[in-house]
């Protein structure tokens, strides 16, 4: 019989994918302050999967219209990536 891994809880998943906002580095294990501040939305906005909403979040413009950049683009991918894989 295979095991199953079990779903992380939402607030794990929800640490999980502010620390991807906030930038992820060796030895980094939680978010700054201001990122955990915005953790609730960038879940919300995360499990839309409107990665030009997240990103706009992430780079702090707050405005979707606002070219973001690169890096937080590619962190809004990730985080979509992550909550569509652990949130099964």
């Amino acid at each position: 019989m295979t095991a199953v891994a079990e779903a992380p809880s939402p607030l794990e998943l929800e640490q999980r994918l502010v620390l991807v906002a906030c930038g992820t580095r060796p030895g980094k294990a939680q978010a700054c302050a201001s990122c955990s501040k915005k953790s609730g939305t960038l879940l919300r906005i995360t499990s839309t999967g409107a990665a030009d909403a997240l990103a706009a979040a992430i780079c702090g413009t707050g405005d979707r219209r606002v070219k973001t950049c690169e890096v937080c683009r590619e962190k809004s991918l990730r985080m979509i990536r992550i909550y569509n894989e652990e949130s099964v």
